[in-house]
């Protein structure tokens, strides 16, 4: 696989992205014809981003369409197909509908947008969808998890193949402030005021979906794995399913939590699946992942985990939701 840019001026060329676990960077070699370039290493077939860094400044590959959306700018992404990466490919199957989904939200008095992705032959289906609302992590957006997540062509495949049941699958903004919260609790944090007052009222108004607890499932990876967290301890009564992906609280949020009553919760161990995988020992949470299962062994929480060694990227993340979605609404 080669990277290149055309880029006459420049004195330097970089590249990074999780193809090589996103460090060190790559230096491209320039050609007389002003066209910088870099051989990348053997891979596996999968979906990968890149960064091109052009005199110190991040800069898109203007010739690659493909991209991935992100809270703070674009990630250019390239495929590599092979028999590895047919779970996440646009297959000549039946395709479900993506919709960008924009509400006012009264928890935060301002304007909001949402993914929201329906099965196929959703419209002729009569019987109430079960929902799993699916959330990024810090410094994504709600797009991430179509543009690089590719959840859509995920459950399309699945679908395709009888693996799931049809389902309502929710993408929010997971910070929809400035900032993100990685305490423990669902006070501090905006996002659930959006959640419980705006987007699950939104779905539940606007699709064909059930409202049993369990026909609801809550997933998030690394920021948005807390979120998942904070659900699973502090509002386990409004999902049947939860599953943190990539994440852990930090020492001191730790600490928090075992002062307070939430592990106490009855409810927690009610949950029909509290599943907890892991990125492997290069995952950047994987230590804090550790300490949190630690603790839940020592409270009595019943949980299962599951590990996919690519680390802390949406190569996990995608191949998570690949082998947890077929779990759901059993």
């Amino acid at each position: 696989m080669v990277l290149s840019i055309y880029a006459p001026k420049a004195s330097e060329v970089t590249v990074s992205g999780d193809f090589k676990g996103g460090y060190p960077a790559v230096k491209l070699t320039k050609a007389d014809n002003g066209v910088w370039s870099a051989s990348l290493p053997v891979m596996s077939p999968d979906v990968y981003t890149y960064d091109f860094v052009v005199d110190g400044v991040k800069t898109f590959d203007p010739k690659n369409p493909k991209y991935k959306e992100s809270e703070n700018g674009l990630s250019n992404i390239f495929e590599m197909p092979g028999k590895e990466s047919e779970y996440c490919a646009e297959k000549n199957v039946p395709h479900g509908r993506v919709e960008q989904v924009w509400f006012f939200s009264s928890a935060i008095n301002k304007p909001q947008r949402m993914h929201v992705y329906t099965p196929p032959g959703y419209e002729k289906m009569k019987n109430k969808l079960p929902v799993l609302i699916l959330q990024h992590g810090g410094g994504d957006n709600d797009a991430s998890w179509i543009t690089v997540g590719k959840a859509n062509f995920i459950l399309d495949n699945l679908l395709a193949e009888g693996k799931v049941k049809p389902m309502i699958v929710v993408m929010p903004m997971g910070h929809p402030l400035p900032g993100f919260n990685m305490e423990p609790g669902i006070d501090a944090d905006p996002y659930f005021g959006v959640l419980f007052k705006d987007i699950i009222p939104y779905i539940d108004s606007h699709y064909n979906v059930s409202a049993k607890r369990e026909d609801r499932a809550f997933s998030g990876l690394s920021m948005g794995g807390i979120q998942a967290y904070n659900i699973a301890l502090y509002a386990p009564e409004k999902f049947g399913y939860v599953l943190p992906l990539s994440t852990g609280y930090f020492p001191p949020q730790l600490k928090k939590l075992e002062e307070g009553n939430a592990l106490k919760n009855p409810e927690v161990n009610k949950l029909k699946l509290f599943w907890i995988p892991m990125g492997g020992d290069k995952d950047i949470a994987y230590a804090n992942g550790n300490n949190v299962l630690a603790l839940l062994d020592k409270n009595g929480i019943h949980y299962t985990t599951s590990t996919y060694p690519a680390a802390h990227t949406f190569i996990t993340w995608r191949h998570n939701l690949y082998e947890f979605a077929p779990l759901l609404f059993r």
